[in-house]
């Protein structure tokens, strides 16, 4: 009896859980998506000074850029370095967010290297539930998954005792 109101108990956690992933994914996607706006800005300009130097390519400028002796300049490569980086990585996550599946996004969501991003995204995150039939499905799916992995051992545990 203890077991299956904590199995009841286990379902409804996990499947109230699982139906905020859509909403947080959602406030991640805008999240990155403002960062890569900001951005954005940075590489269109990144890209005008190439062309007006006529460099083939940002990249090609800021390899041109590190081999200058003046440190200055190496350090000013090494930060347009980053920010290209920083860049890929959002453009990246927008793509997974956009076109990726619920469990790609959430895989990507909370993978310990984006737990900083995640923490930033949470703080302005207000529970709720998706009213989308399908996002609905995989929560509820998820939850029976998960809570049947959860309570298999305590089902299995409670077996062994009956006399």
């Amino acid at each position: 009896m203890l077991v299956n109101t904590l199995d009841k108990v286990v379902f409804a956690i996990l499947l109230l859980s699982f139906m905020q992933l859509p909403l947080l994914s959602n406030h991640y996607l805008q999240f990155v998506s403002g960062q890569l706006d900001a951005l954005q800005q940075q590489v269109d300009s990144y890209q005008q000074n190439a062309e007006l130097h006529k460099y083939p390519s940002i990249q090609k400028m800021i390899d041109d850029f590190k081999k200058n002796p003046n440190l200055a300049v190496r350090t000013d490569a090494e930060q347009k370095q980053q920010t290209m980086y920083e860049y890929q990585e959002l453009s990246n996550a927008i793509s997974v967010f956009e076109q990726g599946t619920y469990y790609q996004k959430a895989k990507y969501m909370f993978s310990p290297q984006r737990w900083e991003t995640l923490e930033k995204v949470l703080k302005n995150f207000k529970p709720g539930i998706s009213i989308e039939p399908v996002l609905l499905a995989y929560s509820g799916v998820a939850a029976l998954l998960f809570g049947g992995m959860v309570m298999w051992p305590l089902r299995r545990a409670e077996r062994a005792f009956k006399p």
